[in-house]
């Protein structure tokens, strides 16, 4: 799996987001985002799922939709 937190938190600093607003966006609970959000050595990390990146990247006009 890529490691998606990198751009995770690229996009929150870049968008000013809080980890409440990303959980909202993408339809999750917040300690899921705080997962996502923790140095891949960490053990409470979980990287974010590229399908959910995906989404985020949309909702913030970051990228467009396609097939």
């Amino acid at each position: 799996m890529p490691n998606t937190n990198k751009r995770l938190l690229t996009l929150i600093k870049k968008h000013g987001l809080t980890s409440a607003e990303v959980a909202a966006l993408v339809h999750v609970e917040l300690t899921t985002v705080q997962k996502w959000r923790q140095s891949p050595g960490n053990i409470s990390f979980n990287p974010m799922p590229p399908g959910l990146l995906e989404l985020l990247e949309i909702k913030l006009g970051e990228t467009k939709w396609h097939l």
